[in-house]
């Protein structure tokens, strides 16, 4: 009787260990399901309790036109990303970007402060963000405001003569942590999209989720069980980006929970690398399908719906 029962429980437990491995290995490689909060942005606040930080301005050329940021380099996502349908918005490899970066003078340990248009651009902030940190650049975050209030920020600095450890102690500087890859393929998704293990925002506007294709895609539409989630929902009246509160509040409502994995898409990446940024640091578990619109509306046999 003892033999059975013991037995028994060894079955129990194989089963138990067969149930979570299966759990655990159909999310996306190499990466964690419960990842620790982590913020990728910083506010005007924040920035002044930095150590010394290296700037990338991926403003419009207008926008840099109108007014320059000293010191900082010049890079737009396309520079980190494929040109060519449909990998159209996929990062290059990663040690090539990792190679360019250090000829801008960028190291793997430096402190990286990213400049967007915010509100008036389209998450080109977060795309840079999100690409450095998927190469092995932990320590980038985007700068939310405009290009005035982060001026203000360094001016501020030049005159002030504070403690350095204390800052060094205070900025939110990675260490010794763990790489987490957020980028996720349509192989990935195609292979969870019948049992729903993925909760799944479409950040682009609204005619383009029900088929409108202003942007090139192959066919309109979105990804069948998707929920249309705007990237620009993201901002306040002010422009800047909403409280981890508002934001939980907003994803309620759509039913999107911490529960289950998030994948957000767009039409190249960028929108979407974006909302990835925020989500990420306020607790959600989100990655970002960087082949997006482009690359799935280009395979006939991936589903779509309108």
């Amino acid at each position: 009787m003892k033999i059975q029962r013991s037995y028994g429980i060894y079955l129990f437990a194989i089963a138990l260990f067969w149930a979570l491995w299966l759990q655990l290995s159909a999310g996306p490689k190499k990466q964690g399901l419960n990842p620790k909060t982590h913020t990728w942005f910083l506010s005007q606040k924040e920035t002044l309790d930095l150590p010394e930080f290296k700037t990338i301005d991926t403003r419009s050329f207008p926008s840099r036109l109108l007014e320059k940021l000293p010191m900082a380099q010049v890079l737009g996502w396309e520079d980190l990303s494929l040109k060519e349908n449909p990998f159209r918005g996929k990062l290059q490899k990663e040690e090539d970007i990792q190679k360019k970066l250090l000829s801008l003078g960028f190291h793997l340990e430096d402190l990286i402060l990213v400049l967007g248009d915010g509100a008036r651009g389209w998450g080109e902030e977060g795309r840079i963000v999100w690409s450095l940190r998927e190469v092995g650049f932990p320590n980038v975050f985007w700068f939310d405001g405009n290009v005035r209030s982060l001026k203000e920020v360094m001016e501020v600095r030049k005159q002030r003569n504070a403690d350095q450890e204390k800052q060094r102690a205070s900025h939110p500087i990675a260490k010794d942590t763990i790489q987490i890859k957020t980028n996720i393929t349509k192989e990935e998704i195609s292979k969870q999209l019948q049992n729903n293990f993925y909760q799944i925002l479409d950040t682009r506007e609204t005619r383009e989720f029900s088929g409108s294709t202003p942007y090139g895609e192959s066919r309109g539409g979105h990804i069948p069980g998707a929920k249309s989630f705007y990237y620009q929902n993201l901002f306040d009246a002010k422009g800047s980006i909403k409280s981890k509160q508002e934001v939980e509040t907003i994803l309620s409502q759509l039913g999107i929970t911490k529960t289950k994995p998030i994948i957000a898409y767009c039409t190249g990446g960028v929108r979407s690398a974006f909302v990835v940024g925020i989500l990420r640091s306020y607790g959600y578990n989100a990655y970002n399908y960087s082949g997006s619109m482009w690359e799935w509306s280009f395979y006939p046999d991936l589903p779509m719906e309108k």
